[in-house]
């Protein structure tokens, strides 16, 4: 049976200067007839060009925490937030002092507001060049996960329509009831990849969503906490997880 590994990006694959050996383990994966993708917080044009610059060969790109998802250059999906909450959802951000505000966009280019240390404010457009607009991500930066996390359900609370992922000190906001794991599963619907044949592997709490739901496994660097959601366990690097996986065809 044909089998599916969506791997998280930052932090999981290539970790200990291993990128040729996974590589090499993701090659001989996908010859076997089985689907490799990444799966990221980043936005799409950012998952590209990182895909890209380390030649990790992919059969599907997955951005904004399992809400965007693109067979090579064919858009699969797309969950986007309603434009009706993009200003309150910024204003928000920034009334929290948030440092970072970066809006994701369909076209995969970012709107970003920074405030720096000094007070001093920067928008990339220009401020008078935001305009209201659905959105597939939102995120704010704020001093670490405690924060996150108490910002999430506040967030929540406000804006009922809206999740917020806590990831370190990145808070991830995509519309209700999206996250990692939900677009793995649309993903695998596509392909009629039945759930016993979903692997996952990550290394953080925005991963802990896929890593509950799936045949799961978490890298050595991950914090305790996302290591004991892993269902088959931690691996120092992606390539011993699918040495794992095929020995069970």
């Amino acid at each position: 049976m044909r089998k599916l590994i969506a791997s998280d990006f930052d932090g999981t694959i290539g970790t200990g200067g291993q990128l040729k050996k996974d590589i090499e383990a993701i090659e001989e994966f996908r010859r076997r007839g089985n689907l490799f993708g990444l799966v990221s917080g980043r936005n799409i044009a950012g998952l590209r060009k990182m895909r890209e610059r380390t030649g990790v060969p992919v059969d599907f790109l997955m951005s904004d925490s399992g809400g965007t998802c693109y067979l090579g250059e064919r858009l699969l999906f797309c969950a986007q937030a309603s434009k009706e909450v993009f200003w309150p959802l910024v204003s928000y951000l920034m009334s929290r002092r948030s440092g970072l505000v970066a809006v994701n966009r369909v076209d995969g280019s970012d709107m970003l507001y920074y405030r720096h240390s000094d007070g001093r404010e920067e928008y990339t457009p220009r401020r008078s060049e935001w305009t209201e607009r659905s959105f597939p991500q939102m995120s704010g930066l704020f001093a670490d996960y405690e924060a996150c996390a108490l910002r999430a359900k506040e967030l929540e609370a406000l804006f009922p329509r809206l999740t917020a992922l806590p990831n370190d000190d990145c808070l991830d906001i995509v519309p209700k009831g999206r996250d990692k794991a939900v677009g793995v599963g649309e993903l695998a619907g596509h392909f009629g990849v039945e759930k016993e044949n979903i692997y996952v592997v990550g290394d953080n709490f925005n991963d802990l969503a896929m890593l509950r739901s799936y045949r799961s496994f978490a890298v050595a660097n991950a914090p305790l906490e996302v290591q004991k959601c892993a269902t088959m366990g931690v691996i120092p690097h992606v390539s011993d997880m699918i040495e794992r996986v095929l020995k069970e065809e």
